[in-house]
């Protein structure tokens, strides 16, 4: 009898409408055992004399096809909630693969294949990319205590096992202290500020909950509105309290959903894994996949950074106070501060800012980006109909080259109650090239978090929600337009954080370009275009008391390098977060703040790497000015670009293929010089 199981079939497209909880331990536990299988037979046939097809490939397709399995897996837990009994299923199959992950990497004898491969006399005539593969292999057993006594192997698997626990419990504490908090407003007046389609969906929340009147969620967009315009002072600092509260021992819900200790636990976990792997400490251990030569680097960078950018900052905040002075604020407070900075954009421009969201609707800006990317990078995009899907907002779009398919990008755009609240890229299946020549086509999946639309008009994005569009379709497009024929080296996930958000960051830069913008933006009701004055102004209000975004980066990113570089010297989370506080100018937080109990980078994949986004930023400034001087349409610097930094995966290093794509090369003291650290 034919095994029915949606993820035991051979599939093109993920079968995402077809996945149901029962379906999903049976499937893992089958691709494991079959996995298991394989490995007993490659290490059969390969310690002797191994070669780069039945050893490399092969141990790639076992991988692929569990890692395949588990991002339909994982893609479908991130955007829906699917029951207690989705959530058992799913837990079991991340902890079966955790454990099938630690056997096989330390497998001595599969070790010692690859090893012998890398030795052999064959492998000096393996090209750049081949050795890369190895290299990068060879690493990861090592990062998996491949070279400890079988006792401290057992330590590591324990303390990884605690480690994906804690994380796992941190974020179930932030979601559960973010859905507790809501707040019914019954008169209207105190959202007085708010746009109104702001207010049709604050409605729309009391709707839903069976209430009359207006109901406010500890959104990222909401809170974002709430910050900027709402004039009811209270109420900003009555949601300021709930939002940087969240999960700890202070606010409406203190202790209920105390993040505090299990962060305290998680970094002094990750502090042994790091010791016990011969590293002083974790952040030194992440930057074995990262372009830093040492923590001491990575730290003056940072601080570098802070110096810099201080005089916009003291300037900026001198300018606010005086600012606020005018409108009888004689203390301005955290909750203040983005409503007065939106003030200020508009006693100073008029309105340069207001209704410019009118001119990016989702579906036109999207339609103008494929365009772009068409033209920039010589590829075929084509949106699909007919796929399965997990919700009926989802699209899918077909890229080609030359007429033949190279992947497809899944568009998730829009913020969903049970989903994730923050914009993301998934990268759910690598580019990759079988023994017998049959090419797998990668899969890239983008969820944007934008807010919906109305019966009234669409969804329609302000600057940074384009921002957020561009910055996420360029890590889509990294994904898919890879030539590399390497599991290991092909995909977004593959490369380390700083190289991995750089080109987001580059694909920022053209929001920021007053040529770009005025070919982007059209009217979604009239068509009409933005004039070269309009444009300049609206830029010219973004850039207004900017200092802030940057000042509050390099706080997020110095506070995270700093709690894992000095992991066990005495001080307390909060004492690290207050340290740190006192380098960066006027950006102090009340005692009571607990930034670190919400601050799910250090739990997403990005622990002792935040400052990747600011790095990255650094070397963005620079692959940009190149598109500035060339014009920012110019298809052959497109060309040049995906050749430098698409095409062979990480195969090269990020500073290497910046050094190949300028002209002239970048100076050597790039990060202590540079003054442009941009966040996401």
């Amino acid at each position: 009898m034919p095994n029915t199981n949606p993820l035991l079939q051979a599939w093109d497209l993920p079968p995402y409408s077809a996945l149901r909880a029962e379906h999903l331990v049976p499937a893992i536990d089958t691709i494991i055992a079959d996995n298991r299988q394989a490995i007993v037979e490659i290490i059969a046939s390969q310690s002797a004399f191994p070669t780069w097809d039945d050893l490399v490939i092969a141990v790639d397709e076992t991988d692929a096809r569990l890692a395949e399995a588990m991002g339909v897996i994982e893609t479908l837990g991130m955007v829906e909630h699917n029951g207690n009994a989705w959530d058992l299923a799913s837990a079991m199959c991340v902890d079966a693969v955790a454990r099938y992950k630690t056997e096989k990497m330390s497998n001595q004898t599969l070790f010692r294949a690859y090893q012998c491969l890398a030795q052999s006399p064959i492998a000096r005539s393996f090209d750049e990319s081949r050795k890369a593969v190895l290299t990068k292999i060879l690493r990861r057993f090592h990062l998996s205590g491949i070279h400890l006594p079988s006792e401290q192997q057992q330590k590591l698997a324990r303390l990884n096992l605690h480690i994906s626990l804690l994380e796992s419990l941190f974020l179930s504490h932030l979601e559960d202290a973010t859905a507790a908090w809501t707040k019914r407003i019954d008169d209207v007046t105190q959202l007085n500020g708010l746009s109104q389609a702001t207010k049709e969906r604050l409605a729309l929340n009391a709707q839903q909950a069976g209430h009359e009147g207006w109901l406010i969620r500890l959104e990222q967009d909401t809170y974002n509105r709430v910050m900027s315009y709402a004039e009811n002072r209270a109420l900003r600092e009555e949601y300021f309290v709930a939002y940087t509260t969240r999960a700890s021992d202070q606010g409406p819900h203190a202790g209920q959903f105390d993040n505090g200790p299990v962060l305290e636990l998680l970094l002094s976990q990750r502090h042994k894994k790091a010791g016990l792997l011969g590293y002083e400490n974790f952040a030194q251990l992440s930057l074995v996949t990262k372009m830093a030569e040492s923590t001491a680097q990575v730290s003056g960078f940072l601080r570098r950074q802070v110096t810099l950018a201080t005089p916009d900052v003291e300037k900026d905040a001198q300018e606010l106070k005086a600012f606020a002075l005018e409108r009888g604020i004689a203390e301005i407070q955290p909750w203040d501060r983005e409503f007065l900075i939106e003030q200020l954009r508009q006693h100073r421009l008029g309105g340069a800012l207001k209704n410019l969201r009118a001119f990016f609707p989702l579906d036109g800006t999207l339609h103008r980006l494929c365009l772009f990317s068409e033209r920039i990078f010589g590829i075929q995009i084509v949106e699909q109909k007919t796929f399965s899907r997990w919700h009926d907002s989802v699209r899918l779009f077909e890229i080609s080259e030359h007429g033949q398919v190279i992947g497809h990008v899944y568009l998730d755009p829009f913020h969903r109650e049970e989903a994730a609240d923050y914009a993301w890229t998934a990268a759910r299946r690598n580019r990759r090239v079988s023994a017998e020549g049959q090419l797998t086509l990668p899969i890239a999946v983008l969820h944007g978090n934008f807010t919906p639309g109305n019966a009234d008009h669409p969804c329609l994005l302000a600057h940074l929600d384009l921002r957020v569009l561009f910055h996420e379709f360029g890590h889509c497009l990294q994904h898919i337009l890879t030539r590399s024929p390497h599991y290991t080296l092909s995909g977004i996930s593959e490369l380390g954080r700083d190289t991995a958000e750089f080109t987001g960051q580059l694909f920022e830069r053209w929001c920021l370009s007053q040529e770009f913008l005025l070919w982007l933006a059209a009217h979604h009701q009239t068509g009409e275009r933005l004039t070269e004055e309009r444009v300049e102004v609206a830029l010219t209000a973004i850039q207004t008391q900017n200092s802030w975004q940057t000042a509050q980066w390099l706080t997020g990113a110095l506070f995270d390098f700093e709690l894992h570089r000095c992991q066990g010297d005495g001080r307390s989370v909060q004492q690290i977060f207050e340290d740190v506080q006192r380098e960066v100018p006027h950006l102090q937080w009340p005692s009571y703040c607990r930034f670190a109990n919400s601050f799910d980078y250090m739990v997403t994949g990005y622990a002792a790497s935040v400052y990747a986004y600011t790095w990255s930023g650094v070397l963005a400034n620079e692959a940009f000015k190149r598109f500035r001087q060339d014009w920012v349409f110019n298809a052959k610097t497109g060309r040049a670009f995906r050749e430098a930094f698409f095409s062979p995966g990480d195969s090269r290093s990020l500073l290497t293929a910046l050094e190949a794509f300028l002209e002239p090369p970048i100076a050597e003291d790039l990060f202590e010089l540079s003054s442009e650290a941009v966040a996401r």
